[in-house]
């Protein structure tokens, strides 16, 4: 809902946009402006007036480094955003919600596309953490839609607390249903971004449809088979990766600082460090923990990561791998995102305390620094290992 949830407060905040005063009380959808005293833009916004239009449109391009237009002075958590969108050749337009600064906030894009009633990624979610966008992070978050290329088409999102529920001209049921919603801003503004016209934006604060805004129980929670809880140190930079060793891992008295996982037992590296420049070294980074078995036994390991990774148990390599999404066959199922799917290796354990170590870059060819980074690791069963790990 807008911060301003007084009623005298709610008006005066409205009437600043030029929107017609109401009352704070009515769950009466909100229309907001497509003028240009309410947006902010960089040179890749315009606005256009339009009789069949009555709040205008707004024609965003490619043109900018910035990306996206902001409306101002907005501070939305929870309700229903609804805009048409009429995209304008086959790129991702979309919009942000809870965007705190330029690198935070929620977004939800279209890969346009003839094929998007069919496509597994026409829709997409994704969080924007310190600049990253981790598209690849959340294979889950993505889906098919009803949507028309070159057309005019209407987006709903209701937006509760921890989820979000997305749907496509004027279907019943959602095309896509975030569960957790991974950003790291409660509340914030609106945006577009991407080549595209917008128009008919409305907000309904608090109008949630009944959507419940707590995500479900964290499915890594107390499952002994996640490994949840390392230690990390800070990143390295290395020219070249190819003949990364045990040998590279930073000295027992450097620094190493806790690093818990995230929903679902995501390591994820993206939300302690920014993005790097593309002529920039490869950034390692090295992490440890530790697993406690009561026997001599081999667990199956499945392994998700971005985009090197390598593995040692004890001392030894039991584990490498590349996840690279824009080199030739260089992609893991599915396509390149981060998933269980990715890969598995077998992890010998003997009895009492094993030294697991990973090191994990983040950088593939082009894309350096700009997208996710991090691993998530399950074995296959849990018996013989102690809860903490």
């Amino acid at each position: 809902m807008l911060m301003q949830k007084r009623s005298g407060r709610l008006v005066c905040a409205l009437g600043a946009l030029g929107i017609a005063s109401a009352s704070a009380s009515t769950l009466t959808p909100l229309p907001i402006p497509l003028v240009a005293d309410n947006w902010q833009a960089s040179g890749n916004a315009t606005f256009i007036t339009r009789e069949a239009f009555p709040h205008g449109i707004l024609q965003v391009t490619s043109e900018s480094e910035q990306g996206f237009v902001a409306l101002k002075d907005q501070h939305f958590d929870s309700g229903t955003i609804e805009f048409d969108i009429k995209p304008v050749g086959e790129e991702f337009p979309g919009i942000r919600f809870r965007q705190k600064d330029g690198d935070t906030a929620e977004m939800l894009y279209i890969r346009v596309s003839p094929d998007c009633p069919a496509s597994q990624d026409c829709l997409q979610y994704v969080p924007i953490i310190k600049g990253r966008v981790l598209w690849d992070v959340y294979p889950q978050y993505q889906a098919p839609a009803p949507f028309r290329e070159n057309e005019w088409n209407h987006i709903r999102l209701i937006i509760s607390g921890k989820r979000m529920n997305v749907y496509v001209n004027g279907r019943t049921e959602p095309s896509l249903s975030v569960v957790h919603l991974e950003g790291e801003a409660s509340a914030g503004t609106i945006a577009f971004e991407g080549a595209a016209y917008y128009a008919n934006l409305t907000l309904a604060p608090g109008v949630t449809d009944g959507l419940d805004p707590h995500a479900p129980v964290d499915p890594a929670e107390g499952d002994r088979r996640y490994l949840v809880r390392w230690q990390g140190a800070d990143p390295v930079s290395m020219d070249a990766t190819n003949h990364l060793s045990l040998s590279n891992m930073p000295s027992p008295g450097s620094h190493w600082s806790p690093v818990t996982a995230d929903y679902g037992g995501l390591v994820n590296l993206s939300r302690f460090h920014a993005p790097t420049p593309k002529q920039a070294p490869a950034q390692v980074i090295w992490l440890r923990t530790t697993v406690q078995s009561d026997r001599e036994q081999v667990r199956r390991v499945a392994v998700g990561w971005l985009r090197e990774i390598w593995v040692y148990a004890d001392g030894e390599p039991v584990f490498s791998g590349k996840n690279l999404y824009n080199v030739k066959d260089g992609r893991k199922a599915p396509d390149g995102r981060l998933s269980l799917e990715n890969g598995g290796f077998d992890l010998p354990l003997h009895k009492g305390a094993n030294d697991i170590v990973v090191a994990i870059d983040g950088n593939t060819p082009d894309m350096r620094g700009r997208y996710g980074w991090g691993f998530i690791m399950r074995m296959d069963r849990a018996e013989g290992i102690a809860k903490k790990n």
